[in-house]
């Protein structure tokens, strides 16, 4: 398999994590399932050769939206796979794809159901036509800014739920939050379950856990931070990804983890992505 992990133009850094490009065109890692973790990232998912097999209802769209997800999931590769992954953040995914949040949460949708037919079909095969990497990435960045331009009435809203979300990330409380917003309480909540799929406390659980699985992962920081005391932190391991800090340290790496692992400095959020 090949991997590469590259930035978005640093307009889009506030909104998206990176562009993970994976290509397996001789199924060389057929068989092997592609485990990933509950995460705040989104994905919007551009196929170059054949889908992987997922286990959603959807199947595998040539072009989809993942939502945030809040439990493993696992694919499988194949001969003829190659696909790019954008990574979006929370105020991505609202500012993108608004009022999907609800919808996207632990599901795949068909990117035609959103655009379009005709919009998500050219955007694919525009994708597909530049084909090197690098040129599809500063493609991504002008579809991505011309969108992020494009919301019409709720700019102030999906702006301020940006703001928010910069708080929270500090670990903030709700409330502070909804300060630095300027609304209620109630209305943060209700802004992040219609554009994000989850409140603002989901998240935080969930920002909490992929801290510590990347803290455990690369062996710098604290994976107990955030957690009351340890038996905390194995209750949450256990709910968000069925095992055990002991039992993760006992067992072996997937591939795209040791790949994230050697390019942590370039893209340490795909390190707590991948088993």
């Amino acid at each position: 398999m090949a991997f590469l992990a590259l930035p978005p133009h640093p307009a889009l850094a506030s909104l998206v994590l990176g562009y993970w490009f994976i290509e397996d065109l001789e199924g060389a890692y057929e068989g092997n399932p592609i485990r990933t973790t509950p995460h705040t990232a989104a994905v919007l998912t551009l196929n170059f050769g054949r889908p992987c097999r997922s286990e959603f209802s959807a199947g595998a769209p040539r072009a989809s939206l993942l939502g945030v997800q809040s439990r493993p999931r696992v694919w499988h590769s194949g001969e003829g796979c190659s696909f790019v992954m954008v990574m979006l953040r929370p105020p991505g995914l609202a500012r993108l794809f608004p009022s999907t949040g609800a919808e996207s949460r632990d599901e795949l949708i068909e990117l035609g159901g959103l655009l379009g037919d005709g919009p998500s079909r050219r955007l694919g095969e525009d994708m597909a036509a530049i084909w090197e990497p690098r040129r599809v990435a500063k493609r991504l960045d002008a579809w991505l800014l011309q969108r992020a331009e494009a919301t019409h009435g709720i700019e102030g809203e999906l702006k301020r739920l940006g703001w928010a979300w910069v708080s929270l990330s500090s670990a903030s409380r709700v409330d502070d939050a909804a300060r630095v917003a300027g609304v209620s309480v109630r209305q943060l909540e209700r802004w992040f379950q219609v554009h994000v799929g989850c409140s603002p406390k989901e998240l935080q659980g969930l920002e909490r856990m992929q801290a510590s699985f990347r803290a455990a992962q690369m062996g710098q920081g604290d994976p107990l931070q955030g957690f009351s005391d340890q038996a905390h932190q194995i209750r949450q391991w256990r709910r968000y990804l069925g095992t055990t800090p002991g039992r993760y340290e006992r067992a072996s790496w997937s591939t795209l983890a040791e790949f994230f692992a050697q390019s942590r400095d370039a893209a340490p959020e795909g390190l707590s992505h991948f088993f």
